[in-house]
């Protein structure tokens, strides 16, 4: 791969800077943005030993930051059977013939496992049952993800190797699930499903860095030249970080962040100083980052977990469910919250904390404007998904400055079940662009996928539309426009990381980090755009033969 000058030219390129929107040209110098202009301008006065490539009119915009997503937990999904409604399954008969393929060919497997189901899509919105599973594989043990990551189904033989029976006590923060006479359904919820994954053999250093390694190949495929994983440190912290370091140091082609779930590692008066957590893990140095033109790792944000999900009614309401199923869940005591936060920050941690119902964003909030006096972090606080929300929330938001990190393809791939538990005027007020945007606060948009597949583009699509896979649109006037979804996935995501300085935009001195796209129709729709080459630091990692001049 040639680290040569490259100019791009004849392109329609968007560069989400304020201060030069679009250009015709751009010119890459060891892996900065050098110049931008029309193709005249740059192809007047160029550099010896320049490669020139002939966008023939392709649209370029900053690639793409996926600021909440699990990398690791990607590509384990990438290793296993899948059982998503996007892979055809829809019922209880399509996700056993799913697992079953995949054991058939895995016959070594200790376990069978699956990623993805979504008992929304299946008739009566029902969850599968280890029943259903014993069934298939009555001695094998079975555990089946919700897509959301906020719920499991597991066989018997899977409870039973992990030692958990109808006696079993619920965990603080989940539930094992039982039927009405009092035998368990394999239905695990939130923090109940590690009672079943501990028993699990864990995947070994070299195992998940070929996870990683799967996942970085699916993202540059899409356009996403950084992501953090938001939530490692539930197993060995060797093999997880370690794992990320070996894939660095092969080469990555994603810049990578790493936000250790805080509540899986210590007490609250346990938190260390970045700097100390850094250099345990190898990432030494004033900015905890390993990088190199081959790829970065750096950490990131302190995650926490404030409830659960809407998809498993886990999702701490003020209103309840409008079919029976309660009002959610608190994962922490508010006290226990608030000392993981007040401890987080002043050690100097940026706070990251998921809250998706409107109870778990005011308990967070309370959090985060009662700890910010001692803050010694350099602030940017972030609350992950932030998807029911009012008004006084918003403006809380705001006053405090703090970061809605929002998943836009939620809507497009789950809205319906969003529907089928809020009721499609509350719904209609989940992740409200609009409102955030007019109140003046920061939003940045990411995937957390594996919930959804992830493509940015599918999450521009979905922000500007916000239609459910069963045409429902919800709440129109929270709409996004192109260049406003664009932005969040871009320079909103990179202030969201602390990244804004050289990523983010297409700008002088930037990190040359671009994406070409096909398709887009001549007034600028990205309605049938796709990514056609994806380049970090000013090399292609992803679709190099766009065409060369």
């Amino acid at each position: 791969m040639s680290d040569a000058p490259l100019a791009l030219v004849n392109g329609r390129i968007r560069t989400c800077d304020p201060a030069r929107p679009s250009a015709e040209a751009v010119l890459i110098v060891e892996g900065s943005i050098a110049r931008l202009g029309s193709s005249a301008e740059i192809t007047s006065d160029l550099p010896a030993g320049c490669r020139t490539i002939d966008l023939s009119g392709r649209t370029a915009v900053p690639g793409f930051n996926d600021c909440h997503m699990h990398i690791l937990g990607l590509g384990v999904t990438l290793m296993a059977a899948d059982v998503s409604p996007s892979a055809g399954v829809t019922d209880a008969g399509s996700l056993i013939q799913a697992l079953q393929t995949w054991a058939d060919a895995n016959p070594h497997a200790p376990w069978v496992t699956g990623y993805g189901y979504d008992q929304n899509r299946f008739p009566g919105a029902r969850h599968l049952t280890n029943g259903e599973m014993d069934r298939a594989f009555p001695q094998r043990p079975v555990i089946v993800f919700h897509t959301s990551g906020h719920a499991a189904v597991a066989n018997t033989s899977a409870l039973s190797r992990a030692g958990v029976g109808p006696d079993t006590p619920n965990p603080q923060g989940g539930e094992l699930v039982h039927d009405e006479a009092g035998n368990l359904t394999g239905l695990l919820l939130e923090t109940a499903i590690g009672l079943v994954t501990q028993a699990m053999p864990p995947l070994t250093r070299a195992e998940r860095a070929r996870a990683i390694e799967l996942a970085c190949a699916a993202l540059v495929r899409v356009g996403v030249v950084a992501a953090s994983d938001m939530g490692l440190g539930g197993y060995s912290i060797d093999d997880e970080f370690g794992a990320y370091l070996d894939v660095v140091e092969g080469g990555a082609p994603v810049r990578m962040t790493l936000c250790p779930e805080v509540a899986d590692i210590w007490e609250p008066d346990g938190i260390p100083e970045p700097s100390l957590f850094a250099a345990e893990i190898g990432l030494g140095g004033a900015t905890a980052t390993r990088s190199d033109r081959s790829g970065s790792l750096r950490l990131g944000p302190l995650k926490l977990y404030a409830d659960g999900a809407l998809t498993t009614r886990t999702a701490a309401l003020t209103e309840p469910f409008v079919d029976g199923s309660g009002d959610g869940m608190l994962l922490h005591s508010p006290d226990r919250l608030q000392a993981y936060v007040r401890h987080g920050m002043r050690r100097g941690w940026q706070i990251a904390t998921h809250a998706i119902g409107d109870r778990a964003i005011a308990e967070v909030l309370d959090a985060y404007e009662a700890a910010l006096p001692m803050d010694h972090s350099a602030g940017r606080h972030r609350i992950e998904h932030a998807m029911l929300l009012d008004p006084a929330l918003i403006q809380r938001m705001t006053t405090a400055g703090v970061v809605a990190v929002l998943q836009p393809e939620f809507l497009a791939r789950l809205g319906d079940a969003y529907v089928l538990g809020l009721g499609e005027e509350r719904a209609s007020r989940l992740n409200p662009y609009r409102s955030l945007l007019a109140a003046g606060a920061r939003i940045a948009f990411s995937s957390d996928s594996p919930v959804v597949p992830g493509a940015p583009l599918d999450g521009i699509r979905a922000a500007m539309h916000r239609t459910t896979p069963d045409g429902v649109r919800l709440g129109k006037g929270e709409r996004c426009t192109l260049d406003e979804a664009l932005a969040a996935y871009t320079t909103g995501a990179a202030y969201a990381t602390r990244d804004e300085a050289r990523h983010g935009a297409i700008k002088p001195h930037g990190s040359a980090d671009i994406v070409i796209l096909d398709d887009v129709s001549s007034d600028g729709s990205f309605d049938a755009a796709a990514v056609a080459a994806t380049m970090v630091g000013g090399r292609f990692v992803h679709g190099a033969d766009v065409g060369d001049g």
